[in-house]
């Protein structure tokens, strides 16, 4: 098992944490049983008694509001108020009954379960006897009147205590019933005892409940008290406790971070430690990474001077050539070695592109003596041992092949003649893929089958397509009896796009000179043909002249349109906006073509509208060459609704394309707008009528005939308005058919 060490952070933080831990579950526990039972003595005042004080008072008004109901029975007779005394009884006391009969279970007094029992009994039997007060009832002997306003203690409309009210109303039955009806001795002889015993009874019920809840919320003050009083306490003591233990900590690890620092501090210094400091817990570890940094740097030192010397084999090993620091060391060895090489190999480069320029510009004249010079300077500077170029040219049939135009073997030029077909060997493949390829280690007898070499058989093979702006000119093969690197490879295929430039240059020099040749040929038949050029000239500008006519004449239609209030516009076929005139645009709110000019056709429709199908469908019709014509809602910059009626014409081109969407339309937005005031007006003078149809029905004889003149004179005022509207509506079409120049 291993052994604590209490001296470690790690222990000081577990023993203050725990404590502190320790501490706060008692905390919670104290607290959350203060709690519970001040919850406990809550949930009863707010679930049982005081919901039962309130049952003990609706079933005491209860009864009071069912004798003052049978009251006005006895005086007024009126059958309807034995049905409200029994709706009472159900509705209001044995609701509250039921109540508090749930309640009960949860009382704590016996004696208020008692006195509750009793109250029941005797509220059964003053329904009973008001029963039979309701069946001994006599009526028509004489009348009792009573008014509330006889009562003095009534202030204005209101009446502030109702059992003065009660004491009141009995003694007028009792002082009236004797002379006039006898019901009210009904009342006072066979009720008023048990209603006043009632009333005592409940009013002691209540006092109990009450007595009780007061008792129950004054545990609850205590109990609230006395959980201030512990939790203060525990606080206090949590707050010492921490203090001490922040105390203790504090003095530990600020030892511990001393002797860390003064060992940093070495290092920072550029020194290495050289005793080994302990600090017993956990900073023991960081300075045994110290003390193996330490020996780290020491290598880097070592390995700082082996590369300054230029030793890049040397090894000495920096953090096992691991982590950041270690790989990053090591690699910066390797590159320092691989630039070293990458230098030498970059001097090769530019020396032999240097001497390959010379003798491209030197020899630019001759296609033929470009090539013994090139494919000479490329086998000897790659110490190759064969190698020849193939340019392209026409063969006899006038199709594209390779010619051999130089061949080099030995130290010596080789005089073969060959052609080479696209696709043929090796060659041909090149030639056709625009792609190098580098064999090695080759059959015997295969570089005379698919080489254009000859019988020699070297070890490698490199054929490299000479490409300018993606054309190939012709084609490089060079052999050697050793392999070829890659920056061999490379600087062939570099000097390969300059050897093509080379040739295309030639050939176009070559080409160049042909040409001129056959231009001065050509200058001839040109004066020959000066005469007819100029009579087609003429032609050309009498048909400009009669087309500059037509162009006048269209302008001065669009100028007589715009003059009528015609609006135009175009659209492309996908619905994007080309021009418009200066009707549409002043009619839609803009200032210039450039605010719709690229944009689409929605901005003139609504958002609901642009994202529906119908929206899609009209816009395909349009494309499918339908004409679109008729009264369309539009709106323009500022929002505001337009009605107008026009016409989306379709244009097409002379491969019959539909190159144009012509709209031509006029605002009808006037004529709507009055069309929908008289509607609406219509609508309210049909409202109106109705409205006095229903009151004409439900009307008396004596009023009947002044509704019907008022029905008969609204009438003609309604037919006088819609022909009014009828008449304004006709004069606005015609004002808009004068405005456009419709007869």
């Amino acid at each position: 098992m291993k052994k604590i060490n209490f001296n470690s952070i790690k222990s000081k933080m577990i023993l203050g944490y725990g404590s502190m831990a320790l501490l706060i579950v008692v905390v919670v526990i104290i607290t959350l049983s203060q709690i519970a039972n001040i919850m406990v003595m809550g949930i009863d005042i707010l679930e049982n008694k005081q919901p039962s004080r309130m049952y003990v008072e609706a079933m005491k008004s209860g009864v009071r509001h069912s004798n003052i109901t049978l009251q006005s029975y006895l005086l007024s007779g009126n059958e309807n108020l034995k049905n409200d005394i029994d709706d009472i009884w159900k509705k209001e006391i044995r609701s509250a009954k039921d109540s508090i009969d749930s309640l009960i279970t949860h009382w704590d007094s016996p004696e208020n379960i008692i006195l509750y029992e009793k109250l029941s009994r005797l509220g059964d039997r003053i329904q009973n006897i008001q029963k039979e007060v309701i069946n001994n009832a006599q009526f028509g002997s004489g009348d009792i009147g009573l008014s509330l306003y006889d009562y003095v203690g009534m202030e204005g409309d209101t009446i502030y205590d109702t059992n003065d009210l009660q004491n009141w109303i009995n003694d007028e039955l009792s002082n009236q019933s004797s002379n006039s009806n006898p019901n009210g001795n009904l009342y006072i002889e066979n009720l008023k005892p048990l209603c006043d015993e009632f009333d005592e009874k409940a009013t002691l019920l209540y006092s109990n409940l009450e007595e009780d809840s007061l008792t129950t919320a004054s545990k609850i003050f205590a109990a609230r008290d006395r959980f201030v009083i512990v939790e203060t306490f525990i606080v206090i003591i949590a707050i010492i406790l921490c203090l001490i233990l922040y105390r203790y900590a504090r003095k530990q690890i600020k030892s511990s971070i001393d002797t860390l620092q003064n060992e940093v501090k070495i290092l920072s210094e550029g020194n290495i430690p050289k005793n080994r400091a302990k600090t017993n817990d956990e900073f023991d570890i960081i300075l045994e990474e110290i003390h193996t940094l330490s020996g780290n740097l020491a290598n880097v030192k070592n390995f700082a001077l082996e590369v300054g010397k230029g030793s890049f084999d040397s090894d000495i090993s920096v953090f096992n050539n691991q982590g950041d620091i270690g790989t990053s060391l090591a690699e910066m060895r390797d590159s320092l070695k691989n630039v070293s090489e990458e230098a030498r190999v970059r001097n090769w480069t530019n020396k032999g592109s240097a001497e390959f320029g010379d003798i491209l510009r030197k020899y630019n004249k001759n296609i033929s003596e470009l090539s013994d010079h090139v494919i000479t300077f490329m086998v000897n500077y790659l110490n190759a041992n064969q190698g020849s170029i193939f340019i392209v040219d026409e063969d006899e049939n006038g199709e594209e092949a390779l010619h051999l135009t130089s061949t080099y073997a030995y130290d010596r030029k080789k005089f073969l003649e060959r052609t080479i077909q696209p696709g043929q060997g090796l060659v041909g493949q090149v030639y056709l893929e625009k792609q190098s390829i580098y064999m090695k280690e080759l059959p015997e007898n295969y570089i005379t089958i698919t080489s254009g070499l000859g019988k020699a058989t070297p070890k490698s093979i490199f054929i490299v397509p000479l490409i300018a702006n993606e054309i190939v000119y012709g084609v490089i093969e060079i052999g050697t009896f050793t392999e070829f690197t890659d920056n061999e490879r490379k600087f062939i295929e570099d000097v390969g796009e300059n050897i093509a430039s080379s040739v295309q240059s030639v050939k176009i020099n070559e080409r160049t000179n042909k040409l001129l040749e056959e231009s001065q040929e050509m200058t001839e038949q040109m004066r020959s043909q000066e005469e007819e050029m100029r009579q087609n000239m003429e032609e050309l500008q009498a048909t400009q002249e009669e087309m500059e006519r037509s162009q006048k004449e269209n302008n001065e239609r669009l100028n007589a349109m715009e003059k009528s209030g015609m609006a135009y516009i175009e659209f492309s076929p996908d619905g994007e906006i080309i021009t418009a005139d200066k009707t549409f645009m002043n009619l839609f709110g803009y200032n210039s073509v450039d605010e719709i000019k690229g944009r689409h056709h929605r901005i003139f429709v609504s958002d609901e509208y642009a994202s529906s199908e119908d929206y899609q469908s009209f816009w395909g019709n349009l494309r499918a060459g339908k004409i679109q014509s008729g009264i369309f809602e539009r709106f323009s910059k500022n929002g505001q609704k337009i009605n107008i009626k026009g016409s989306y014409t379709i244009l097409k081109n002379q491969n019959n394309e539909i190159s144009k969407i012509i709209k031509f339309a006029f605002d009808v937005t006037d004529v709507y707008q009055k069309l929908e005031s008289i509607l609406k007006e219509k609508e309210t003078l049909i409202q109106q009528l109705e409205e006095l149809e229903k009151k004409i029905q439900n009307a008396s004889e004596g009023g009947l005939d002044q509704l019907k003149a008022y029905q008969k004179e609204l009438k003609k005022s309604l037919i006088e308005k819609l022909q009014k509207n009828e008449s304004d509506l006709k004069a606005s079409l015609e004002k808009q058919k004068r405005d456009l120049g419709i007869s």
